[in-house]
Order: structure tokens, then C-alpha cells, then sequence
């Protein structure tokens, strides 16, 4: 019998389990706390029974712990842009911040009859979030458990979407006032209204956006010298050092990092008329999966599955990574994006959250 267990935090729950499952499941295991109590897993690579060449180049290091692979990423996700598909201007694979930006710009040259706005920066923060992954602000957790960042790139983030606002949108009266009076709706519903051009979103959540209201959109991957940033939370398998039934756990993840039985996964989903997508809700950690297999199940994916070099993958950050972002993090960058910035710098903001969170 197997007994799924569902944990809103896996790696603080194999911190604290004083009997370990048999396998784990998550994002945030290769934390520099939780991922010592994972067993090697270098035997099935040497034995064979999982074939390293499938996997994306680079990807198996993000579950290395001592020289030893100790994790195995299952999927992780991919920001974009959306838009109509009638919007013949665009021709890339994917959209630089400043191809966006230009785009963007003459979006109301198009309609000079109807307030249009073409983007900004102030409607999404995981977007404006985003876009400082992309100038390398480079978020990680030094050893000794702090988190740091590059300080000047994060200075030049915010000074690029604050001009964009500045110089794109006309000024923060009439940023706000867009804001207020037309983006109570969905951001896809505004897309299909053509009163804006573009919306940010995630690989996983644009597919939550019902089928007939994405039938007329496309999108392009957020991207910056050619490289396009993994969301943080990517989804890792381990087995934890004490687990009762290593072997059964074991030849759990060689029939599942087989790219048929991943087929045989989408498969079902797909008659089940389960409303997420891919692998684990993301893109397959198996390059095969992504180029093979996805796209006959999700057909928007024809022509878009960007190639294994695009793609950068995130350090290993603390398992309070997601609410750190989104009670301290996004909220002081929302802040920097006001007509009059908050004074507070992003060390102190940090330092102010998790002073008030419990002991972990």
C-alpha cells in the first residue's frame, strides 16, 4: 500500500519528522539544511537505471550534495509574456526586456482612438521580480545561511521600470489612473479586449487561464542575452538517509525518470481532464519530455519549447524562500515602484520578516 502524505513545506517536514517517508517530493530540498539528510543516489546512475543524458545539462547539479547526487529535479517552470495573437510585430522566439519595452511603447500609436496601455512595470510584481532575476541581481544563500544579492544590478532594476514609467507610460498620474480604472479585470481579459498589449505569467498558471479566453493569445519566454530564467520553486525527488524502504523508493524514481512512463503520465492527465500542466504542474526535467511529448498534449507548446541553452537555472535558496518573496520582497519592490520610493532599504525590510517569523 502507498500512503501519500501532503506537506506544505517538505524540506522544513523532513527537518522535523522523527520517523522519514520513504521518499520525498518538493521544492526547496536542496536547501543547504535539508539536503544532507538525502541518501546517494550515485548507484542508480552508475548501475544504469537512470540515464544522466536525458536530463538538461546542468540541472542534475542543483541536487549535488558532496560530490554525491543527492536529489533528482522532476520540473520547474518558465515566465512569459502573452498577447494577441493578431499582433503580427513580433518575430523572436522569445522577448528581451527591451524589445517589451519597444513594443510597449507604440502599443497606443496603434489605437489612437481608445486609452490603451501597452505594459508596466507596476502590474505585476513577480514580473518586476523577474525582471531583476534577469539583470542578475542574483538572489542566494552564502553558507553560513545569509541571503545576499549584487546591490547594483538590483539599483539599476529598478531604475530601468521606474523610467519605463517615466518615459513609456507618460508619468505616474497616468500609470495610476490606468491602473484604477481598467486593471480590476483579469490581465487576459484585458489582453482579448486589446486594452493592453501584454501580461506577464508563468509557463504553469497560463495554462489555468481557461481555453476559450487563451484561443486567441500567443506568448514569447522573458528573456535577457539569450537566457531565460527558472522560477525558484523547481520541484526535486529524494530519498531521506533513514527511509524504510529505500529500494521500493528507488525503483519508484527509475520507472518515473523514464521519458515513456512521463508520456504515459501526460497521457492520463489528459483524460482526466486534470487542469494542470506537464510534469509536477511545470516543464519535465527530461529534455525529450519537453520536446517530444508536451507538445502533443499541449499544442501552444508547437515551436516554443526553448532549447537546453536558453535556460538558467536557479542557486539553492532557503526553504522560507516563497514567503520571504512574497510577504518582504515583493511588497518592498512594489513600494520602490511609487511615485516616491519607501525609504526602507531591502536588507532591512529581510531583516524586519524574519525577525517575526517563528523558529524553523
Amino acid at each position: 500500500m502507498v500512503s501519500v502524505v501532503y506537506k506544505p513545506s517538505p524540506a522544513l517536514a523532513v527537518r522535523q519528522a522523527e520517523v522519514q517517508p520513504d521518499i520525498v517530493i518538493g521544492s526547496f530540498l536542496n536547501d543547504r539544511r535539508t539536503i544532507p539528510l538525502f541518501q546517494s543516489l550515485d548507484r542508480m546512475i552508475e548501475d544504469g537505471q537512470l540515464e544522466t543524458e536525458e536530463f538538461y545539462p546542468g540541472i542534475l547539479d542543483l541536487g549535488v550534495f558532496e560530490e554525491k547526487q543527492t536529489l533528482l529535479p522532476i520540473s520547474f517552470s518558465l515566465p512569459l509574456m502573452f498577447f494577441l495573437d493578431s499582433y503580427r510585430e513580433i518575430e523572436s522566439f522569445d522577448l528581451s526586456l527591451g524589445q517589451i519595452r519597444e513594443h510597449a511603447a507604440g502599443f497606443p500609436e496603434l489605437h489612437p482612438s481608445r486609452t490603451v496601455l501597452g505594459y508596466s512595470p507596476r502590474w505585476n510584481p513577480e514580473a518586476a521580480f523577474t525582471w531583476l532575476r534577469l539583470l542578475n541581481v542574483d538572489f542566494r544563500e552564502t553558507m553560513e545561511g545569509t541571503l545576499v544579492w549584487n546591490q547594483e544590478s538590483l539599483d539599476r532594476g529598478i531604475s530601468d521600470m521606474r523610467e519605463w514609467i517615466e518615459e513609456v507610460n507618460g508619468g505616474w498620474e497616468a500609470d495610476i489612473e490606468f491602473i484604477e480604472k481598467y486593471m480590476y479585470e483579469p490581465p487576459y481579459k484585458l489582453v482579448n479586449s486589446g486594452r493592453i498589449l501584454f501580461a506577464f505569467s508563468h509557463i504553469d498558471t497560463y495554462f489555468f487561464i481557461p481555453p476559450a479566453d487563451r484561443e486567441h493569445l500567443d506568448f514569447r519566454w522573458i528573456s535577457h542575452e539569450n537566457q531565460v530564467p527558472v522560477r525558484e520553486d523547481m520541484v526535486f525527488a529524494g530519498i531521506p538517509r533513514t527511509a524504510g524502504r529505500s529500494t521500493a523508493a528507488r525503483a519508484f524514481l527509475e520507472w518515473f525518470f523514464r521519458p515513456e512512463n512521463q508520456a504515459l503520465l501526460l497521457e492520463t492527465s489528459q483524460y482526466k481532464r486534470m487542469r494542470h500542466f506537464g510534469i509536477a504542474g511545470g516543464f519535465s526535467s527530461l529534455q525529450g519530455v519537453n520536446e517530444i511529448e508536451l507538445p502533443r498534449f499541449f499544442p501552444e507548446l508547437v515551436g516554443h519549447v526553448p532549447p537546453a541553452s536558453f535556460i538558467e537555472f536557479p542557486p539553492a535558496l532557503p526553504d522560507i524562500w516563497n514567503d520571504l518573496k512574497s510577504e518582504s520582497i515583493l511588497p518592498w519592490l512594489q513600494s520602490q515602484l511609487n511615485e516616491v520610493p519607501a525609504s526602507q532599504n531591502l536588507s532591512r525590510s529581510i531583516e524586519r520578516w524574519i525577525n517575526q517569523q517563528p523558529q524553523r
